[in-house]
């Protein structure tokens, strides 16, 4: 044993993934100079994976990292009680994430993997499903253990983790990684490792698949300090000529302390000279192209590579420095040209003795006397082909293990949801059942992960209260591509779209095929009786007591009023101001004849009685005015007004025109939420409302849009949530838009940019 050792970490990564720089969710630490008492002689390396439908982006990872490292440095006591600190941290941090996620099913797990050194001993903490491969010189174990790991972080407020510690000795390895590749098992990284550091490692890169992710540790003699390398892309092995084979056995010819650049310093860590054994154990990892052999049997030695010839003369390197092509081309294209040409000169050379036999055996033997370049076609065309077959074959054998994998994750999810009662953690273990068929279904979708995912999705919508409608496209024809609907009013057989991008309002009617858009619809800015409109902001019913035909209205940013009439040109009028003059209105509602108007400018909403714009506007509020600046839309239900705030939050108030009792506001309003496991409040847990909108008797209701979710909440009129609509069939990706309803023949609208969809309601 020695009493001060170094590690030296290369992480590991799949063909395919070159442009990585770093490996995601690895992150080392050294004590800082603050740090809690017995923390100072540790050295910490955090290894998090995650699985889900709901990952922390990269720059999250990164900071959480940093924030977990600092939770062990400040924690007193032993080694294991500042890993079950950290562990703690994470899961609750998951866990309020998860919750607040809940109704959506939008999930993510923590996979922590945590190694402390210390001196000459190391300490190892497994939370979740990770897997670590301990190789030493006498064996090699494999650390995995769901019992007393857990599932993962953020799955419940108990915090599981496996706690391990190992003597170290020089060239002792150890891989961590998510999810172990076929060739990695405790007997061939046993076996692999007694031909050498250098072999395990390549042999733990050629056996790697495209989603391969790990971490190589090796122990070295050294100053008790953590070495990181750059990445290593995995390569196939591939032939050389034994010229360049017998080379890539002599000392290099490039000097390799200029490689040494690779190695990146520990934070607070001064630049450290690495020993000559580690520089020529890591720095020719990408250039290696000695083909790699299989681990050798126990009792079986490896053959001896023959001795390296003289060293050559510094004055003679330069002629003798060989450059090997490196054309751009992916692995799975060198494997085929690799393959190709071996199939290729095999099929040559039996093609032309099949067809001497063949001619001496017929009796015309200028029967097989086809042109040279068909025979080469054929020698060249038949192997490629038994080659994409193969891979083609490799591959749906890939897919299938992996859609097993995570189907099989899904069950055992399904299998806990249906021993639990609380709903809280309900909502956990199938929307983790969920995130998992999803990853199984990205590989390939059967009839038992269809059925599962069934299953998982009633018992979500049956917590969440979740009604799912039928969405089916409502157009006959697509709109413009670079439309945005950002407003819609269904009224009868009509339906009346704002786009925003042009600022003009569109119109379909109803026919037998669906929704037919009327060409000769006016309704948009321009000149129109000596007033000139602006874009279009909003748009509002019309009462059909009004005397013009108009259907719909719309305001502009300035003012103005637009009438819309099928058939004809619109009627323009300016509004007359308030005192205060427009800031910029912004939002319109109608009412029982009457029109309010949302400046959040100037912090107003303005009523003009029975659609008289000529005369002045009262302001509804009295001396209570809330803040509006955050305001992005409002709705009104007689002297009952609404107001949607960007943050989902909502401010009611109700109208009164007597000095005696003045108009009053709740701000903001508290939702009421009778989901079992869910709490009232001034927002709805998972949901941010883009808009309201309000439905008059028989059911007087209140709907508010999620767009994230393409979810349309239905509300009472006093915030008690009923139930939310949501699609049966996966709609395009994007945000919602707008939504409508159409109260007459009980169907919804929903908007995702220039698509509009439609579905009768139960």
């Amino acid at each position: 044993m020695t009493s001060k050792l170094d590690l030296i970490l290369l992480p590991l990564l799949g063909y395919g993934r070159q442009d990585q720089q770093k490996l995601p969710g690895l992150h080392i630490a050294n004590p800082p100079r603050r740090s809690a008492r017995g923390r100072d002689r540790d050295r910490l390396i955090l290894y998090l994976t995650q699985a889900g439908n709901a990952l922390l982006s990269a720059d999250q990872i990164d900071q959480l990292l940093t924030r977990l490292a600092q939770t062990f440095f400040k924690s007193p006591g032993s080694v294991t009680a500042a890993q079950r600190a950290v562990a703690d941290a994470l899961n609750q941090y998951l866990l309020e994430r998860n919750l607040r996620n809940t109704s959506s099913g939008q999930q993510s797990i923590g996979i922590l993997t945590q190694v402390v050194l210390r001196s000459d001993r190391l300490w190892l903490a497994q939370s979740g499903p990770s897997h670590v491969f301990a190789v030493t010189t006498e064996d090699a174990q494999h650390l995995y253990d769901l019992s007393l790991a857990g599932r993962g972080l953020g799955l419940s407020r108990t915090t599981r983790v496996r706690f391990s510690q190992f003597d170290l000795d020089i060239n002792d390895g150890l891989i961590l990684t998510p999810q172990p590749q076929g060739g990695w098992t405790a007997a061939t990284l046993h076996n692999a490792k007694k031909q050498g550091p250098g072999h395990l490692r390549r042999y733990l890169l050629t056996q790697s698949t495209p989603h391969a992710e790990g971490v190589l540790i090796q122990v070295q003699k050294g100053t008790h300090k953590i070495h990181l390398l750059r990445p290593v892309k995995a390569q196939r092995p591939r032939q050389v000529s034994p010229e360049l084979h017998r080379l890539s056995e002599e000392e290099p010819l490039v000097d390799e302390t200029s490689r040494v650049s690779d190695v990146q310093a520990l934070p607070e860590e001064e630049a450290v000279a690495l020993s000559p054994e580690i520089v020529s154990l890591f720095s020719r990892v990408a250039e290696e192209t000695s083909p790699v052999q299989p681990p050798l049997p126990p009792g079986k030695t490896a053959v001896q590579p023959a001795p390296p010839v003289d060293r050559i003369p510094a004055s003679a390197q330069k002629t003798r420095r060989i450059s090997i092509p490196r054309p751009n081309l992916g692995p799975l294209s060198t494997a085929l040209a690799v393959i190709g040409r071996a199939f290729a000169n095999t099929g040559k050379h039996f093609g032309a003795a099949a067809g001497t036999l063949l001619r001496q055996m017929l009796p015309d033997a200028g029967i097989l006397a086809l042109p040279a370049s068909t025979m080469a076609f054929v020698a060249v065309a038949v192997p490629l082909l038994v080659v994409v077959v193969s891979l083609f074959v490799y591959f749906e054998r890939g897919n299938e293990t992996q859609h097993q994998i995570y189907l099989s994750q899904a069950v055992q999810a399904a299998q806990q949801a249906q021993a639990l009662e609380d709903p809280q953690e309900l909502r956990l273990a199938w929307g983790i059942a969920v995130s998992y068929l999803d990853q199984a279904d990205s590989y390939r979708r059967t009839d038992e992960s269809n059925a599962l995912r069934t299953q998982a999705q009633e018992a979500l919508d049956g917590l969440n209260y979740v009604e799912r409608v039928d969405f089916q496209l409502a157009l006959t024809d697509p709109l413009k591509e670079d439309a945005q609907i950002s407003r819609m009013v269904a009224e009868e057989s009509d339906l009346y779209m704002l786009n925003s991008t042009e600022g003009v309002v569109l119109r379909a009617t109803s026919s037998t095929q669906g929704y037919v858009l009327d060409p000769t619809f006016q309704c948009g800015p321009g000149p129109f009786g000596g007033y000139i409109v602006g874009s279009i902001v909003d748009i509002a019913p019309i009462p059909r007591s009004t005397n013009n035909r108009a259907t719909v209205l719309g305001i502009d940013a300035n003012g103005n009023l637009l009438y819309c009439i099928p058939g004809e040109a619109p009627l323009a009028l300016p509004m007359a101001p308030p005192d205060t003059n427009w800031g910029s209105p912004k939002g319109a509602a109608q009412d029982s004849g009457d029109l309010y108007i949302l400046d959040p400018l100037t912090n107003a909403v303005w009523i003009y009685r029975g659609l008289n714009v000529t005369q002045q506007p009262r302001l509804f509020f009295g001396e209570q005015i809330p803040t509006m600046q955050d305001v992005i839309d409002l709705t009104i239900n007689r002297n009952d007004l609404y107001l949607l705030h960007e943050d989902g939050q909502i401010t009611t108030c109700i109208f009164s025109g007597l000095i005696e009792s003045p108009t009053r506001c709740e701000d903001p309003a508290i939702f009421t939420d009778p989901r079992p496991g869910l709490e009232d409040g001034v927002k709805i847990q998972d949901a941010r409302f883009s808009e309201i909108q309000f439905a008059p008797p028989p059911d007087p209701s209140i709907y508010l849009l999620d767009p994230e979710k393409s979810a349309i909440y239905h509300f009472s009129v006093r915030l008690t949530l009923q139930r939310q609509y949501q699609s049966s069939q996966p709609l395009p990706d994007g945000r919602a838009t707008s939504f409508a309803i159409n109260r007459g023949n009980r169907s919804v609208f929903l908007a995702l940019g220039n698509q509009i969809f439609n579905a009768n309601l139960p």
